[in-house]
């Protein structure tokens, strides 16, 4: 009960907060007892934090009432506020609400009785108790500042294996085959296919490869879409869906329009694919004919699953079954966990390590989950006692359960404050590829993230992402150069455990289509739910499928916090929508959908999130009331107009994402209303009204956005005539930024390389205009990747000195004739990567790998070659490359 009690709290905190926000002076509320209200809320955010990992008795009682305090506090608030908003949306001031000035001051009163009578109680108790009982971990809440987490994959007594598979996966045999890995939960099948996947010579090898999570749960529609929108992340030859296509297979109606935009997408190309996770032959039988089968070019899929009868009836050899580790290597493992690769043991712990990781009997996932709480706690051996003892009884349970029981060790040692987040897993039901930016929005809009003074709610959220990385709750999926966290996946043991732990504690309730449940904290509902006999409050909705939120469905929707809709209708005038936070809608958009949406705006006092992906790929022209919305955090569409801002001082000081906005007006008026912009991407192509050129852009006022860090710009100055450089200027803060067709002269890339934080660089399609780059002496001093694609540069003369920290570079579509010289030495590169550049391109990469390698004994150096005219050649054993049909890579 204490999650759900400082969940409870966490929310209340922040709805509190944001009523008090100066551009809610409009509400009127009685500020004193607010104030008063959050006294006793951090009272019991702090005493929750101290102590609800003790479990004495009384605990369970408090929470709950804690809880019940809650609820109803932040209930009356925003039905004041919601009371208030028609009101205003018309003009008038609202009246104040009866029911808040007479029902807030019994809540506190519940509250003061609650500190002095039972909280200080427990506290005195705790107190007699505190030296008998030690407490050997540590639940400190603070979130402390961590070193990003390491993308690296842990796998011992696999070699045989995985070598047995590439020979299988890229053997002669010309027709289609089918490989599984079998095993119990946890054993460690998803890492060896994984470690397989990730080879280099498989990557090579294959012409597309593609990942799809099945699960007990499927849906064959994200199965497909999940595999197309990975091959359309590839570089690999054939691999690549543009932009259209993609956009294309999101939105079309049927299953089998998407199955038929995969099946043309591999056929005729030989494909990897592999399928996570399966559970039955059905699920497989539902997409199979979306697979070609009779190519005879080596295809392969490969599936893990723990059913063994689904293992020997799918695949075309003995299925490879995975074994527990053997003592040795189960103490290799988890001593490498605990200690990293470079420290050891101390002599006294490694009995009683030996005796751990032996108790673990030899499954990988308890071995890593156990070994990274023992690293994050005290190494003493009263500790590694308790964990030894506790383990002997969890040992002796069933498989599963024994190791969800283990796994629950590292949930119970978690800081409340990261146990809200861990549990909203059990929403996200087993993904392996979660979009972290998203997860952390919706966190954020659910009132999860304590606020830490200095850091925006986003940034602590991301601390959030690490910690939890780093106890092995969730595994890093995807990084950008930058080292910002882009994609994480929880493993299905893991989201058992936090289902269960949802269901015992009712944090909030996972829906079945014959359920009515009485009033949740958190909801997660289908489509056939909303009903008007629905008595449940939700929080937050998903809606695939057409569907459409109106008042019939009753006014248990105005709590809604976060709305997720695809390919459903938008929500009308007699929505009651007034509370959202995030809302996030894809699908096809009609005219008058967007005005029934924006005769909303004004009504979303609290939305913190707007993302909507029109696949009709029109530009949306946003209303003037979006600079109305002071909470507004992240605005994302395909392609918008923002309006000019009202006469008014409207501020969306909270602004920090702002993509795509087409034809953007950065006048003082607009910069000055934007101060904490951290992610732009702008456009300048369309036919504009006549008479507006670069000069009405103000895009010199680019540089007083001091905190933007990342900006795509793209743009075409023939439709204006007149030279970018002169009216353009980026602020220093920028870290990342993606030119395209703005055929900015060589000579004028100062402006960029003077950036002094700049570290990663994408010069795309006509960005620069010029046969020759001659890099300034000085520039260019943090840059780390630079990505060149599609531009006339024929004479690039530079030399390692030019890009002193390069460490990854892509050429991309390029005629290169003269290169950089002695890159062969550069300390800092360690990849670069070749995309149809033709024979001299392709010469210069080979010679700077062995250079590298002479030079430095870099065997880390990677050149990565693709393109059609690449031919099976004999492979260099001294510089030990692979030489495949598709392409080279050299390791």
């Amino acid at each position: 009960m204490a999650v759900v009690a400082y969940a409870a709290l966490m929310s209340l905190l922040n709805t509190s907060e944001l009523i008090l926000h100066p551009s809610q002076q409009w509400l009127r509320i009685n500020i004193t007892q607010i104030e008063s209200l959050l006294q006793k809320v951090h009272l019991f955010q702090e005493f929750l934090e101290a102590y609800s990992h003790r479990g004495l008795p009384d605990m369970a009682g408090v929470e709950s009432q804690i809880a019940a305090a809650a609820y109803a506090a932040e209930e009356i608030i925003e039905l004041h506020v919601l009371d208030q908003i028609p009101a205003r949306s018309m003009g008038r001031e609202g009246n104040s609400s009866t029911r808040f000035s007479e029902d807030i001051p019994k809540v506190i009163e519940e509250m003061e009785d609650l500190i002095g009578n039972k909280l200080m109680r427990i506290k005195e108790t705790i107190g007699k108790f505190e030296e008998e009982y030690p407490t050997f971990i540590d639940y400190s809440p603070a979130v402390a500042s961590r070193s990003a987490p390491k993308e690296q994959t842990t796998m011992v007594g696999c070699d045989e294996k995985l070598n047995e598979i590439l020979d299988i996966l890229t053997g002669q045999q010309s027709n289609r085959q089918m490989v599984a890995i079998v095993g119990m939960g946890g054993i460690g099948k998803t890492t060896l296919a994984n470690n397989v996947y990730q080879h280099p010579y498989i990557q090579n090898h294959f012409h597309i490869c593609a990942w799809a999570t099945i699960s007990q749960i499927y849906s064959a529609r994200k199965i497909i879409y999940e595999m197309l929108s990975e091959i359309g992340q590839s570089r690999s030859e054939g691999g690549h869906l543009s932009d259209d296509e993609l956009g294309q297979a999101k939105c079309d109606a049927g299953d089998e329009q998407l199955g038929e935009q995969l099946y043309k997408t591999l056929c005729g190309r030989r494909y990897l694919i592999v399928l996570d996770d399966l559970w039955s032959i059905e699920a497989w039988d539902e997409i199979k004919r979306f697979f070609p089968k009779h190519c005879n070019n080596g295809s392969r899929i490969m599936i893990t699953t723990r059913v063994k009868k689904v293992a020997a009836e799918l695949s075309s050899y003995p299925p490879f079954e995975m074994d527990l580790l053997d003592d040795n290597s189960s103490w290799e493992v988890m001593r490498e966990k605990v200690f990293g690769h470079e420290q050891g043991c101390p002599p006294e712990l490694e009995e009683l390590g030996k005796t751990i990781a032996k108790n673990c009997k030899g499954l990988p996932l308890t071995i890593v989950v156990i070994g990274g709480l023992l690293a994050k706690s005290d190494k003493t051996k009263e500790l590694w006692r308790h964990v030894s003892e506790n383990l002997n009884s969890i040992i002796n349970s069933e498989e599963e359960e024994k190791c969800l029981e283990i796994l629950y060790l590292s949930y119970k040692n978690l800081p409340i404050h990261l146990k809200p987040c861990f549990l909203y897993l059990a929403v996200t039901r087993r993904s392996y590829n979660i979009d972290i930016p998203d997860l952390i929005r919706e966190w954020v809009s659910l009132g999860f993230v304590k606020p830490i003074k200095g850091k925006s709610l986003e940034e602590a959220a991301h601390e959030y992402i690490t910690d939890l990385v780093d106890r092995n709750l969730l595994f890093l999926r995807r990084r950008d150069v930058l080292g910002d966290l882009l994609s994480c996946g929880v493993h299905d043991l893991l989201i058992e455990l936090s289902v269960r732990e949802v269901k015992k504690i009712n944090l909030f309730r996972l829906l079945k289509y014959d359920e009515n449940p009485e009033f949740m904290f958190y909801l997660r509902i289908d489509p056939s739910l909303l009903k008007p006999e629905l008595e449940s409050i939700p929080r937050s909705i998903d809606i695939f499928g057409p569907a459409l939120i109106n008042r019939s469905d009753g006014d248990n929707l105005q709590f809604l916090r976060v709305l997720i809709m695809t390919d459903s209708i938008m929500p009308d005038e007699d929505s009651q929508l007034m509370n959202l936070r995030f809302l996030y809608f894809h699908g096809h958009l009609d005219r008058k959908s967007i005005s029934r949406f924006y005769s909303l705006m004004s009504l979303f006092w609290n939305l913190q999130t707007l993302q909507i992906d029109n696949s009709s790929s029109e530009t949306l022209y946003l209303p003037p009331q979006i600079w109305c919305l002071p909470h507004l955090r992240h605005l994302q569409t395909h392609r918008c107009v923002l309006p000019h801002p009202p006469i008014d001082n409207h501020i969306l000081g909270n602004l920090q994402t702002l993509h795509t906005v087409v034809f953007f007006r950065c006048g003082e008026e607009v910069y000055t209303r934007l101060p904490n912009l951290k992610v732009l991407g702008i456009e300048y192509e369309d036919v504009y009204p006549a008479g507006l050129g670069w000069p009405l852009f103000h895009l010199h006022n680019l540089v007083h956005l001091h905190k933007l860090q990342s900006l795509y710009f793209k743009a075409n100055p023939f439709k204006f005539n007149i030279k970018i450089p002169k009216y353009l200027r980026f602020p220093p803060s920028l870290k990342e930024l993606t030119l395209h067709r703005c055929s900015l002269p060589w000579k004028d890339m100062s402006i960029v390389g003077s950036l002094p934080n700049l570290e990663l660089l994408k010069l795309w399609s006509g960005a620069c205009k010029g046969q020759i780059w001659c890099p300034i002496q000085g520039h260019f001093v943090k840059l780390k990747e630079l990505d060149i694609l599609g531009i006339d540069l024929l004479h690039w003369r530079a030399n390692k000195t030019h890009f002193p920290i390069l460490e990854h570079l892509i050429l991309r579509h390029l005629n290169l004739q003269e290169f950089p010289q002695d890159f062969g030495q550069h300390q800092t590169l360690d990849k670069i990567e070749v995309v149809y550049c033709g024979d001299s391109t392709n010469a210069w990469a080979k010679q700077i790998c062995e250079e590298q390698k002479e030079s430095f004994g870099n065997e880390g150096f990677r050149v990565i070659l693709s393109g059609r005219e690449e031919k099976k050649s004999t492979i260099i054993t001294s510089i030990g490359d692979y030489t495949l049909s598709k392409g080279v890579f050299y390791d």
